[in-house]
């Protein structure tokens, strides 16, 4: 992909060159600042998913690389990537004066602080420092983009009809700022009151996660079309009210004896993922069990989706037709 991309630069070049100079605050700068800090995150995640592989294929010991190297590495740069992204479309091109910044800070930072407020007033749990951050975050996106739409259409007469003005880009570019929105304030919420429980279950047994209780009615032996397996069954309540019935396995494959694998049983909704796996079984019938329960994860799947929809659209605007 890389070398593609560099041969179609090369031949692509003397038609895209350009002399122009531009300043520190204006929007190329900041359009340069992101594309940087999305090369670091696209090496981050790169590095952390091939050194344990490279490591063991060349004999220098096994490496395992977590949660703990991507917060303290991946974390920083979408926070910074975030900050630029707030302010960028909002500079001019080549130059932005001094007062047109100041002019923009004027709005956007006590716009963020009230919908930083709205957010906690909304969700009302308690709080750490990563929700906290992931919703400043999502309230300077948004901030910057009332500011943005409220610039764009207020020199014209009809607000319905500057709207209208606006190209698809603009709005594809928008649309994909909602999805890392979505996505900010998912990965926000989980990260702050994700409740995970790792116990030993026998059949009878019962815990209580969040306002869920997971009752445990044993485990039997089942066939599928190339495993046998081991499938619990966990009925799920709330306020005593029969939720959803999971049955997580524990799988035994006929083509690798000796391998087995986790089936993890799921019930989602757009507000929480409910997560129960089997780990190893036990004496008297009973199994360590791993039950998590994820509020509102499926935001960030949801912000995905809203990125790549605003790729589309942009995409499609006539100007690249």
């Amino acid at each position: 992909v890389i070398g593609g991309s560099l041969t179609l630069f090369a031949f692509r070049a003397p038609a895209v060159s350009s002399k122009g100079t531009f300043s520190l605050f204006s929007r190329e700068m900041f359009l340069l600042f992101n594309n940087i800090l999305l090369v670091i995150a696209a090496l981050t995640v790169l590095v952390g998913t091939l050194f344990p592989l490279l490591a063991d294929a060349f004999s220098l010991g096994k490496y395992s690389v977590g949660p703990p190297y991507f917060n303290s590495v991946f974390v920083p740069i979408m926070l910074l990537l975030i900050l630029f992204q707030g302010l960028g479309p909002l500079l001019r091109w080549k130059q932005t004066r001094t007062d047109q910044v100041k002019q923009i800070l004027k709005f956007t930072v006590p716009v963020t602080a009230v919908l930083l407020l709205l957010f906690i007033v909304l969700y009302q749990r308690g709080f750490n420092a990563v929700t906290i951050t992931a919703f400043a975050t999502a309230a300077w996106l948004l901030a910057g983009m009332i500011f943005d739409i409220g610039d764009k259409i207020g020199h014209s007469s009809n607000k319905v009809t500057g709207l209208k003005r606006l190209r698809l880009s603009y709005y594809g570019m928008h649309l994909a700022h909602i999805g890392l929105i979505t996505s900010a304030i998912g990965i926000g919420i989980v990260s702050g009151f994700n409740e995970e429980l790792d116990i030993r279950m026998e059949p009878g047994d019962q815990v209580v996660v969040q306002d869920y209780r997971f009752d445990f009615s044993g485990s039997t032996k089942v066939k599928g079309p190339n495993f046998t397996a081991d499938e619990g069954t966990v009925n799920v309540y709330q306020d005593d009210v029969l939720l959803t019935q999971l049955k997580p396995q524990k799988r035994h494959y006929h083509s690798q004896m000796g391998n087995t694998m986790t089936e993890a049983a799921i019930d989602a909704t757009l507000g929480r993922d409910l997560f129960v796996a089997m780990g190893e079984p036990l004496e008297q019938g009973a199994w360590a069990m791993r039950i998590q329960y994820k509020p509102f994860i499926r935001l960030i799947w949801l912000g995905a989706i809203f990125m790549a929809l605003g790729g589309l659209l942009a995409i499609l605007d006539r100007r690249y037709r």
